[in-house]
């Protein structure tokens, strides 16, 4: 009878007791393969849980030792057992960083897949990275004990203290569990003078060698398993200097990559982001799509502006902390430390400080005109945009604006209700895609069920380079525009300022949105409804 086979005749048991499921997980302990293991893992955890005994609160807890030799999440799990509630790292994130983002299991799958090469890693600061890694670490030391394997940061500091934390979860074993879970490993030399931790031979290179940016690597380890790089960019002075971020990508290609040894050692990098410019960038304009790199990067906040981080721990991101930090730091700051999209500031073509806003009241007397644009979303993140423009002679208020990503059959109603409420006098939709069906279905509702006539119709979008052209064409315009300041917009109106604000013409943009419907207004609402009259101004 297989191993398997026992088990599930274990598992068809009328009652399950501590003596059967010990049974069970002495079976799974004597499989050669483990992972195959896995769902009676999970079965003779949960069974464990319902007897509610001492004895079966230890069988969960060997549950955890047991697939913590191939499960990244169960090994942070299993090597806190013993710490107080209070002092974990894993459990109370583990919610959101696993439950939410999937973050053990990626790594673990780029762990498992032999093909794949590089994992570019990204999170805001505050956020576990650097904590993950000194788990990672010791996970990998208790894989292949006899690998060898590089660690990399910007600074000697950064390197002693991950030694430190290592040495303390191989060693400490009031701490940590790592020889419950690893058993066969005993504990390594260490050095606190070369950094390194092995259980090679001596003269071998280490199975873990700590090294800085500003120190020498020539002759001290290799790596033939794993490269983990973490947060190579010092701070925001190299991360704004272009010459500093090309010597630092120089380093690592030249340097760094040429100590690994064979043709599959994986490269982990890990960081938050600084510029469009800095390792994680470069590697991404050059591999992006390609099945061997991978990369995951984790905002602050989701694209409805909620906290991507808030977990059951002091140290997390509440909605309203995210909100405190953005009304303080430049918005460039923002969209690379926290929104993880590398941008250069000297590249924003409408930069926060660069445009004019006012506090939602409008100038005396009846606008020249109201307009609208309508830029309709069709999936891939998109948002439709719709920016309503009070137009007093050659002011132009953005007074309203709606910036939703949700589908038609919840934008449509939203459309024709901003219409309704602004009295607007004409508007414009890009056809493309369905647009101009759209547009005339708008139409068609505000004429026949409001009795509400306008002068409404639709153009073809430019193609993407000349979208990129209109934008720069009206840049100019669109800086003079009035925009309601932070203190006077919701957040739709807030998100749709932000995507506006990190717009650049020089590095690659996730969206478009919003400058682009801008550009739209200028081309449909202006160059054809010049006014020579000056507004009086309410400041």
């Amino acid at each position: 009878m297989t191993e398997i086979a026992v088990i599930e005749r274990i598992k068809r048991l009328p009652r399950q007791t501590n003596e059967s499921l010990r049974d069970a997980l002495s079976v799974l302990r004597g499989l050669s393969d483990r992972k195959p293991g896995d769902e009676y893992v999970r079965w003779i955890r949960a069974a464990a849980r319902e007897l509610r005994t001492s004895d079966s609160l230890e069988i969960v807890r060997d549950t955890y030792f047991y697939a913590g030799q191939y499960s990244f999440d169960d090994f942070m799990i299993g090597m806190e057992w013993k710490r107080e509630p209070q002092a974990r790292f894993w459990l109370p994130r583990r919610k959101v960083l696993e439950g939410k983002h999937r973050i053990a299991t990626q790594i673990q799958d780029f762990i498992d897949d032999v093909a794949a090469l590089y994992l570019g890693f990204s999170m805001p600061p505050g956020t576990g990275k650097t904590t993950l890694i000194k788990f990672l670490l010791a996970y990998i030391i208790g894989l292949d004990p006899h690998s060898a394997n590089m660690y990399i940061s910007y600074s000697d500091g950064m390197t002693k203290m991950m030694l430190d934390s290592v040495r303390s979860m191989l060693t400490d074993t009031d701490e940590y569990c790592f020889h419950d879970i690893f058993p066969d490993v005993g504990l390594p030399d260490i050095s606190a003078e070369y950094k390194t931790v092995t259980y090679r031979r001596a003269g071998d290179f280490p199975t873990l060698g700590l090294v800085s940016m500003s120190g020498s690597v020539t002759g001290r380890t290799r790596a033939n398993h794993f490269m983990i790089t973490d947060d190579l960019v010092k701070n925001k002075e190299e991360a704004r200097s272009p010459e500093r971020l090309d010597k630092l990508y120089s380093d690592y290609t030249a340097t760094l990559t040429t100590r690994m040894i064979g043709d599959n050692v994986k490269q982990l990098m890990l960081g938050t982001r600084w510029s469009s410019y800095d390792p994680i960038g470069r590697m991404e304009a050059k591999h992006g799509g390609n099945p061997q790199y991978r990369f995951i990067a984790i905002p602050v906040w989701d694209e409805n502006e909620v906290s991507n981080f808030e977990y059951e721990h002091p140290d997390r991101y509440t909605t309203e902390k995210i909100r405190d930090i953005k009304s303080t730091i430049d918005p460039a700051d923002f969209e690379c430390l926290f929104m993880q999209n590398g941008i250069e500031k000297e590249g924003l073509a409408f930069a926060s400080d660069s445009l004019r806003y006012y506090n939602g009241v409008l100038p005396d007397g009846e606008p020249d005109n109201i307009a609208f644009v309508i830029d309709v979303a069709w999936g891939g993140g998109d948002s439709l945009s719709m920016p309503i423009a009070y137009i007093y002679g050659e002011d132009v208020y953005i007074h309203d604006w709606i910036f939703d990503n949700r589908d038609k059959l919840v934008t449509k109603p939203r459309v024709i209700a901003k219409i309704l409420q602004h009295k607007a006098k004409m508007g414009r939709v890009e056809a493309n895609n369905g647009g101009d069906e759209y547009c005339d279905d708008v139409h068609r509702i505000l004429l026949n069920e409001y009795g509400y006539s306008l002068n409404m119709g639709h153009k073809r979008a430019p193609t993407n380079m000349a979208k990129l052209t209109r934008i720069e064409q009206h840049a100019p315009i669109i800086r003079n525009f009035y925009f309601r300041d932070s203190a006077h917009c919701d957040d739709e109106y807030r998100r749709a300022m932000t995507e506006l604000t990190v717009f650049s013409f020089t590095s690659k943009n996730l969206h478009d949105d919003a400058p682009d419907s801008l550009a739209m207004m200028v081309d449909f609402a202006l160059n054809r409804n010049r006014v020579a009259t000056v507004a009086k101004r309410p400041f």
